[in-house]
């Protein structure tokens, strides 16, 4: 009969969350988990094989944050929302930001972001700043605004200037995004919106 922990996976993967945004990717390690967990490796290495699976999952829970930030409703304009809670969820969880970001979980940040990308995507499907719009055109606006986003996001995740706080971010996501969208739609030929 293997034995039985006193810890979930879960409570694992949270306890990993917490040392993160407490101190950095860079801080994770099986020690530093036993630690913080007050036990030994074995647990940890009950739920996850490797440090690899284990870093894969905080992602993809920080991934999810992600997402929660994004769907709060700010403004009102879905599109818009979702560019401000990319930026709010890195101004205040830039350690998790970042760690998800570096060169080794890039690409779990890839791969599971991508479904974020859809899930989004699919949610606008009736928004009235892209009617008319044929999908190659969304997906060039989204792409553009998504790098203002990501810009704004590394600013305000290493520490944030003093200069923003959520009012500011707001306030250049939404003049952003609109100045991406209508910058764009004046390119396009004019029968996309007939």
């Amino acid at each position: 009969m293997p034995p039985k922990f006193k810890f979930t996976r879960e409570q694992v993967l949270a306890a990993a969350l917490d040392l993160v945004r407490e101190k950095g990717w860079s801080a994770l390690s099986t020690r530093s988990l036993a630690r913080a967990l007050g036990t030994s490796a074995r647990p940890i290495y009950s739920f996850f094989t490797s440090m690899d699976v284990l870093e894969e999952a905080l992602v993809m829970a920080s991934l999810d944050l992600m997402y929660a930030c994004m769907t709060r409703t700010v403004t009102g304009e879905p599109w818009i929302d979702h560019g401000i809670g990319y930026v709010m969820f890195a101004s205040k969880e830039g350690h998790l930001f970042r760690g998800c970001n570096n060169e080794k979980n890039i690409s779990y940040f890839k791969v599971h972001g991508d479904g974020i990308w859809k899930k989004c995507t699919d949610s606008l499907a009736a928004y009235p700043g892209f009617a008319g719009l044929t999908e190659d055109e969304i997906y060039r606006i989204q792409l553009t605004r998504w790098l203002l986003c990501h810009g704004l996001a590394f600013q305000v995740s290493n520490p944030p200037p003093e200069t923003w706080n959520k009012e500011t971010i707001i306030e250049v996501v939404k003049a952003g995004s609109l100045a991406i969208l209508n910058g764009f739609k004046g390119t396009f030929p004019k029968e996309s919106f007939s």
